[in-house]
């Protein structure tokens, strides 16, 4: 950008990062990359540029519209990268793996481009393009145990890099899936409804703007008009034109479409229609749901909040019921995630079940969260994460590949606090296995009384996994299996 006196000055929403404001973003990294490293977790670098192709699948339109995309001297198109999680599961899909899952670690810069430039006057559009995002990604671990180890990461995180008043809003992408899959309806139906759940959640739905919405895409019926109603006439319709009474225009007059194709997309409307009879009953549970939450507790009451997050599930499952929606997997699920959290070390009273969290990329299947702080008495989201089992085979992979991770906003977490200069130390790990898979909670339990005691830990939640290959791929590292005869070190291998 070129001034009005010929100066050039930076580009509008960068910013240049000098003196103590950098010191404090080095001490931040080396922070992470010390509560990373004593997870297990490897550093990786990703190219600054990738093909724009890896982040438009899968993405969702939010994320696709803030892209810096353009055409390589080659003629290729590429962008800067807007996230980090898409350029981690590649990486992972080109070395094919290793042994058991896959833990990476970084602290990079993203770029995502908003309409409203840094310089620009305050409003509530994003006023930065480039942010530094601190983040992990565990790859090829479907358990909850993965699950509650990355939101406990995340935490832990937070909290080390000075956050007061740590908290993790939880809920689950899948089950608003699993429940529209249990209604009769068309998938654009589907789709609607789940991209509506964080409208209702927030309460922007007073006016009833989404049923208007869905009356104006026709999925559901006009003011004072039966579904039925609706089927009738398209039913006369096709009748009628059967008949010949009704003569369609022909190809060259009003539409590139044969006459063939239009009764048959007539035949296909009428069928959509009857199968979104069920779009009233979807649309009550979802608004139920998006606004089923628990509650946060005082620090005094802390030692029933996990019976809190538990109540809260099952109080889902009682609304789920009455409907006639019973066994729901994704349920199921998110106890087992919270257990684990807790399992792991996360204080159960800075959790919040939220059935009507949203996500606003496309690519996350199960589990998700985030992670926030108070300040001034508002919630902040300083990151977001959770779980995207989909998102290798949207790439090409030919193998499903199970992966979850989060990522903090460094320039939001700064914001907020200051930070010391982290502590250095020499790296040595101990991978704890089990013997079977009946005792991998006690795996996790070993490896929290080993964290506590200064060593770092690599966790493995399935015995079929070669802990001295594992070992062996991360070097200066010993193995302890957890079993019925008790914790068994070996030797470094």
């Amino acid at each position: 950008m070129i001034g009005r006196n010929g100066r050039i000055r930076r580009a509008p929403g960068f910013e240049d990062r000098t003196g103590r404001d950098f010191e404090r973003i080095e001490a931040s990294i080396g922070i992470a990359r010390d509560v990373l490293h004593g997870l297990g977790y490897q550093p990786i670098e990703t190219p600054l540029i990738e093909q724009t192709e890896l982040f438009l699948r899968r993405s969702g339109g939010l994320l696709s519209s803030q892209l810096f995309d353009f055409m390589a001297p080659d003629g290729s198109d590429i962008s800067l990268r807007p996230e980090m999680t898409a350029p981690v599961v590649r990486h992972a899909l080109e070395t094919s793996g290793g042994p058991g899952p896959q833990r990476f670690q970084y602290a990079a810069p993203i770029f995502r481009y908003t309409e409203r430039p840094y310089d620009a006057p305050s409003s509530s559009v994003p006023n930065k393009r480039q942010f530094i995002q601190l983040g992990a990604e565990l790859v090829n671990a479907s358990q909850p145990y993965a699950d509650g180890e990355i939101i406990f990461a995340a935490y832990t995180l937070a909290r080390r890099l000075g956050v007061d008043q740590v908290s993790i809003r939880v809920g689950h992408i899948g089950l608003i899936r699993e429940l529209l899959g249990r209604f009769d309806l068309s998938e654009r139906a589907r789709m609607f409804l789940a991209d509506s759940v964080t409208g209702l959640a927030d309460g922007d739905d007073d006016s009833g703007s989404i049923e208007a919405e869905a009356v104006r895409l026709g999925l559901l019926p006009s003011k004072g008009q039966q579904m039925i109603e609706t089927q009738a006439s398209a039913a006369d319709l096709l009748s009628r034109l059967a008949s010949g009474s009704v003569r369609l225009p022909e190809t060259s007059e009003l539409t590139s479409r044969s006459a063939d194709e239009i009764v048959a997309g007539l035949r296909r409307k009428v069928e959509w229609d009857a199968r979104n009879v069920d779009f009233p009953d979807a649309l009550a549970l979802i608004r139920q749901i998006a606004n089923f939450k628990s509650a946060s507790v005082d620090v005094d009451r802390c030692e029933s909040s996990n019976r809190r997050l538990l109540e809260t599930i099952d109080g889902a499952r009682r609304l789920t019921g009455s409907y006639g929606l019973d066994s729901l997997a994704s349920l199921d699920n998110l106890t087992s995630i919270v257990e684990a959290a807790e399992l792991n070390g996360v204080d159960s009273s800075d959790v919040i079940v939220d059935l009507g969290l949203g996500a606003s990329i496309a690519y996350y299947s199960g589990m998700i969260f985030e992670v926030s702080a108070v300040l001034r008495g508002q919630n902040v989201v300083l990151g977001r994460g959770g779980r995207y089992d989909g998102l290798a085979s949207a790439l090409g992979s030919e193998r499903e590949l199970p992966a979850l991770g989060f990522a903090l906003n460094l320039d939001d977490v700064l914001e907020l606090t200051r930070c010391g200069q982290p502590e250095t130390a020499e790296r040595s790990y101990i991978v704890v296995s089990p013997t079977d898979d009946s005792f991998v909670e006690d795996v996790v339990k070993k490896a929290v009384e080993l964290r506590e005691a200064g060593h770092d830990v690599v966790s493995l939640f399935d015995s079929q996994v070669d802990a001295e290959k594992v070992a062996r791929s991360i070097g200066n590292a010993r193995v302890t299996r957890v079993g019925n005869t008790g914790s068994i070190y070996g030797d470094r291998v």
